[in-house]
């Protein structure tokens, strides 16, 4: 069973097809309802996977290479790690079993960072290379599906949901070297919080769903990563994807059912640049050179590379491994090196 960011916000993909064809038929644009007891439900799928307890393996690479992370669960849940050109290279288990990875990012000493929804609620940390975390960042609030560390060292974690009150959600944030939050970011309504970025001044930006409905996607800054200044910047999505700044000082913003990756200015103006995905994208990253955008496709279970910004498909990676199937739900997407200062 696939539990997709629709299942996480109970909306279902059904309900989304009838409404996007309603839509565009002239109709209203509806709620899709979200229960407490469908997104239990959810959560309890989640706990229901579990992986094996092979060590994983991971192949000699040049510290000069670039390397793409991949997260997945199913049968496994584990990194899986890529050359640039789609070769699998290594494949990540430990610390890993029982969890949901979802969300990853890779900081400028090349550690990757792994958030995992449940059933623990966690942020591991592995050197490049390792096979094993360094670090675990404990997060007991609620989900994280999403991580990403600023310029200064501090980490932010997007909960889906507050383990208090499924109907709020929060960023959580550590201080640099701490393993428990040190502070939140919220932003009201914050039904539910899907994935984060920081760019290079540390001002933090969140996607989120405002409410249960369909096109209440909104994408809020915290400048310079504090509460104080919380702002929208009036960009409306239908339902939210990753964010990543881009090499041009712009977000790359993800529509899950428009099924485009759009670039706007950090004041949230459309730059004209949209990638058109044809599939539902989450997790994504940049490369350093910003000629390259990685998408996470949950529905194909395989990750995609765009030219960017001509949107020219590059790059399917999806292949065989040596211990099960790659990419069975595949969420996070992350680039070693990404992008300078990041």
């Amino acid at each position: 069973m696939h539990l997709s960011i629709f299942t996480r916000y109970a909306v279902a993909s059904s309900a989304l097809v009838a409404l996007l064809a309603g839509c565009a038929g002239g109709g209203s644009q509806t709620a899709v309802p979200a229960t407490q007891n469908a997104l239990q439900s959810a959560a309890r799928s989640d706990q229901a996977f579990v992986s094996t307890t092979s060590k994983g393996f991971m192949q000699q690479v040049d510290a000069k290479s670039a390397l793409v992370y991949m997260s997945s669960w199913g049968t496994l849940s584990d990194v899986n790690v890529f050359t640039l050109s789609g070769k699998q290279v290594g494949q990540i288990i430990n610390g890993l079993a029982n969890q949901s990875p979802e969300g990853l990012f890779v900081d400028g000493k090349s550690n990757l960072w792994v958030a995992s929804v449940a059933p623990i609620g966690n942020v591991l940390v592995y050197p490049r290379g390792a096979l094993s975390p360094s670090k675990e960042l404990t997060d007991r609030i609620g989900g994280p599906v999403d991580v990403t560390v600023c310029p200064d060292g501090t980490a932010y974690v997007a909960n889906s949901y507050n383990a208090k009150n499924n109907n709020t959600a929060s960023v959580q944030v550590y201080a640099p070297g701490s393993t428990k939050p040190t502070g939140t970011l919220t932003y009201t309504p914050d039904f539910r919080n899907p994935f984060l970025a920081c760019d290079a001044a540390g001002n933090v930006f969140v996607s989120l769903l405002t409410s249960d409905s369909v096109g209440a996607g909104r994408v809020i800054e915290f400048p310079g990563g504090k509460q104080a200044g919380a702002k929208d910047l009036g960009i409306t999505l239908q339902v939210p994807g990753g964010i990543k700044p881009d090499k041009a000082g712009n977000l790359l913003v993800t529509d899950l059912a428009a099924e485009t990756i759009t670039e706007y200015t950090e004041a949230g103006a459309p730059t004209g640049h949209s990638i058109n995905t044809g599939t539902n994208i989450e997790g994504i990253a940049v490369s350093g050179d910003g000629a390259t955008v990685i998408g996470a496709a949950i529905d194909l279970t395989e990750g995609i590379a765009w030219s960017f910004p001509a949107g020219k498909e590059k790059t399917i990676f999806s292949c065989c491994s040596r211990i099960e199937p790659p990419l069975q739900v595949n969420y996070g997407v992350a680039i070693d090196p990404g992008q300078t200062g990041i």
